[in-house]
């Protein structure tokens, strides 16, 4: 395996780590509704890509990498990171915690009280996401796909702050050491 392949391998874990680390402290403490540790998850989540992203330019170019590279290298990541996460999830509601979906479930049946429904149309919507919607592979696929989309909508804008252009002399300079 190249260096690069590592180092993406292992960023991209990096990235995925705090985000299972939510979800436990989420599960253990019961606080999966609670908007401000919805706030602070995603304020996780963008100070560890932030974080990913100069530990990447610092350590694999030597601490100069132009826009594009930060960018490309961390959806490399990103993809990394979400094949983790989607593993994660699929044992978290499959294996460690099934009930967390019948939870979800009498969310969503209270949801759909409060906006007015009829008992016939709960039922119906529930039969439906029972089959498709609160499965552990369907939670696991939607949790793929918002993990990476998140990441590259934050990636484009992280990637602005925490890429480094080397100077002139730095970038004329850099076939010359490596000759001596």
């Amino acid at each position: 395996m190249g260096k690069k392949f590592k180092t993406i391998l292992t960023l991209g874990a990096v990235i995925s780590l705090p985000m299972i680390l939510m979800s436990v402290m989420a599960y253990v403490f019961d606080i999966n509704e609670s908007k401000w540790f919805g706030w602070l998850s995603f304020i996780v989540f963008i100070v560890t890509i932030a974080f990913v992203q100069r530990h990447y330019r610092i350590n694999f170019y030597e601490g100069f990498a132009s826009y594009g590279k930060i960018f490309g290298g961390t959806l490399l990541m990103l993809l990394i990171a979400s094949a983790i996460v989607f593993i994660y999830t699929f044992i978290f509601y499959q294996f460690i915690a099934p009930e967390q979906i019948a939870k979800m479930l009498d969310m969503a049946k209270i949801n759909m009280y409060d906006q007015g429904l009829s008992s016939s149309q709960i039922t119906k919507s529930v039969d439906f996401m029972t089959k498709f919607v609160f499965t552990p592979i369907a939670l696991s696929i939607t949790v793929l796909f918002s993990t990476f989309i998140q990441g590259l909508l934050i990636a484009l804008i992280t990637s602005i702050f925490t890429k480094k252009n080397a100077d002139g002399f730095t970038e004329a300079m850099k076939g010359v050491e490596n000759e001596q």
